[in-house]
């Protein structure tokens, strides 16, 4: 392993108004973030990084959020939470790191974790660990505040409005005795501050919210359940009425699909051509193949040779592409890497080639890449390590859904009827007469394996569109390979939906993850990807 020669003078502190502010104000209330505070502490670490000729990068963390759960227009639960803290990963001229944390946040307690890191850097150095061999880490000198411009304040209405308006929302939704829905609203407010021996100091705010409803339909001994979401940045998920119509339309869909699903048939199992939803497609893209492309274990990975990411390489039809990157008021809106590194847009394929990886600083050069700034952690708590944000599966010159705005869309119910989704396939000649088509639609998780690129997905429901025309079936397992999957891709439909929400889990943490496609996808029969079924 090359060994890393570290250079620096430690700078002090800005006191003053920050210099190349890249700053986005909301209305009606202010912008300061609350880990500006921070100046003595950031300067105390400065500083003993400085006398001990170690490079630190300090992450502060300033957290608040609210939790609200109804059921049956009734308060199930109501929790507010703050927290905040720091943490120090400090360097060694040869690039070996330890780590320490705290919640904390004072210039004598900050000295004491920079001598904490500094002796299990010293220990990983002695014992022959992994070193950062990739010198642009320690090259940074500028400083940057980001603060997206949101509609209305974290705490613009007090809790118990949004209590009552959740519980509003909920009743309106229970319109058949056969339905259960539980409504639940997360709001989150991050603010974080990056700074580094080398001048960077960056401060931005992550805000996030959604309202989530689990839908249940029950009849006798039959079930079935769903799931309908919103999500953005902030309380416009409860104070907007167009996004309460939105919620209200998905919602109604969902549940009008669970209630047909009581009586539906369950569908035979076999290879099938296939029509996945944006939602779907968000999964496929995420699991099976977003973590391939992750640095840290790409000597595991599908991608990956030898340890190297095989860029160059064509993986799919060149008017597939995926591209990973944050969107502003997005769930997953990250603009800056948990190192301070700038978030890139990466097209992990190009047109059917392997072009990016998500690296960060400290996995990128043994995968034969560069950072693109990857590196994401759940809480100050946390090690970074190379995380998708936004990830979508973009299709070149996808068929217009008659009657509908081709350009962009966030919305996230239906553009079509099953049954209209089965005549746009006849007219493209994309289902042949006779042939059978399964539309899958409702993404419930599931799992892969990036290794060897085996996947596993749930969807919510299976419409068969044949000649008699499009008939509701029982949700199956939908699995195969993933590189099967993507070189079997034909078409996409539609505009590109990109609000796929869920919670990504890898080494012990959870971030926020997002992403979608067009509104359909359309993959041929493969022998590799299996619906299953009777």
């Amino acid at each position: 392993m090359s060994v890393l020669s570290i250079s620096w003078s430690a700078p002090s502190a800005p006191t003053g108004p920050f210099r190349g502010v890249n700053m986005k104000q909301g209305s009606g209330y202010m912008t300061q973030l609350r880990t500006d505070e921070y100046g003595p502490t950031v300067q105390a670490i400065l500083d003993a990084a400085r006398s001990r000729n170690v490079f630190v990068i300090a992450r502060f963390q300033n957290h608040r959020d609210i939790n609200i759960t109804v059921a049956r227009g009734l308060l199930e639960r109501v929790q507010s939470t703050s927290f905040s803290g720091f943490a120090v990963q400090v360097f060694t001229e040869k690039g070996h790191m330890g780590f320490s944390s705290s919640n904390i946040i004072s210039p004598e307690n900050a000295v004491e974790q920079v001598r904490l890191a500094e002796e299990l850097a010293r220990a990983a150095e002695k014992l022959g660990g992994d070193a950062v061999t990739y010198r642009g880490m320690f090259s940074a000198r500028d400083t940057e505040q980001i603060v997206p411009a949101q509609q209305y304040a974290f705490d613009a209405i007090p809790i118990d409005r949004m209590e009552q308006i959740l519980k509003e929302l909920n009743v309106k939704f229970g319109y058949d005795q056969r339905l259960s829905i539980r409504s639940s609203l997360g709001m989150f407010e991050d603010d974080w501050r990056v700074v580094r021996s080398d001048g960077r100091d960056v401060s931005f705010r992550i805000p996030r919210a959604f309202v989530y409803n689990v839908i249940s339909a029950a009849d006798g001994n039959k079930t079935a359940s769903g799931r309908a979401s919103i999500s953005g940045s902030g309380l416009e998920l409860l104070l907007d009425p167009a996004r309460n119509a939105d919620l209200e339309a998905r919602t109604r869909q969902t549940s009008d699909l669970c209630i047909a699903l009581l009586g539906a048939p369950k569908v035979k199992g076999g290879h099938y051509k296939i029509v996945i939803d944006y939602a779907l497609a968000k999964g496929l893209a995420h699991e099976a193949f977003g973590h391939a492309a992750e640095t840290d274990h790409m000597e595991e990975s599908i991608l990956g040779q030898d340890g190297r990411f095989k860029a160059g390489e064509t993986v799919a039809p060149s008017f597939v592409s995926i591209v990973d990157g944050p969107l502003e008021g997005d769930y997953a809106y990250q603009p800056i890497s948990a190192t301070g590194e700038v978030r890139e847009q990466a097209s992990i394929i190009d047109h059917g080639v392997l072009r990016t990886a998500l690296a960060d600083a400290f996995s990128a050069d043994s995968a034969g890449v560069t950072p693109v700034g990857a590196d994401r952690v759940e809480s100050y708590l946390h090690i970074p390590c190379p995380r998708m944000s936004n990830i979508r599966l973009l299709i070149d010159n996808p068929l217009p859904i008659p009657g509908k705005n081709q350009g962009t869309a966030t919305a996230g119910c239906a553009e079509m009827s099953p049954e209209g989704l089965r005549q746009l396939l006849d007219q493209n000649g994309l289902r042949a007469p006779g042939e059978t088509v399964l539309f899958l639609t409702g993404y419930k998780g599931g799992q892969v394996n990036p290794a060897l690129g085996d996947f596993v997905f749930n969807c919510t429901g299976i419409y068969k569109l044949d000649d008699s025309g499009a008939t509701l079936h029982q949700p199956a397992i939908f699995s195969g390979k993933v590189l099967s999957a993507l070189k079997s891709i034909m078409a996409g439909i539609g505009p590109v939906h990109h609000d796929a929400m869920g919670t990504c889990g890898k080494r012990g943490q959870g971030v926020p993850s997002s992403g979608g496609s067009n509104a359909y996808i359309v993959i041929a029969a493969n022998e590799a990807i299996t619906i299953g079924g009777e």
